[in-house]
């Protein structure tokens, strides 16, 4: 009897790793369809720096390279515009 209870509790969370993973995915996927949606609102280049940032961040998360790659190089883009509207300029290296 006690060899059938922990089998059955065994079947019950053979599956409990496969939610936890699909719930996961749907988490990131609501993160990065947010920050996306987000950045298309962004009004001005600054807004869009930082807004491309968290879009690249979201797909780091959901461990998604070429779209990390992807956001963070439209973020240098977006950075790059944001300090031509301000007139200013990075610091230069030592």
């Amino acid at each position: 009897m006690r060899g059938a209870a922990i089998l059955g509790v065994g079947l019950l969370c053979a599956g409990c790793g496969q939610v936890a993973d699909a719930q996961a995915r749907l988490i990131d996927s609501l993160r990065i369809r947010d920050a996306v949606a987000g950045y298309q609102k962004a009004a001005n280049p600054l807004d869009r720096c930082v807004k491309a940032k968290a879009v690249a961040i979201a797909y780091s998360d959901a461990r998604d390279g070429p779209e990390t790659q992807a956001w963070s190089a439209r973020e240098h883009e977006d950075c790059q515009a944001a300090l031509t509207a301000m007139h200013a300029a990075l610091p230069a290296k030592p």
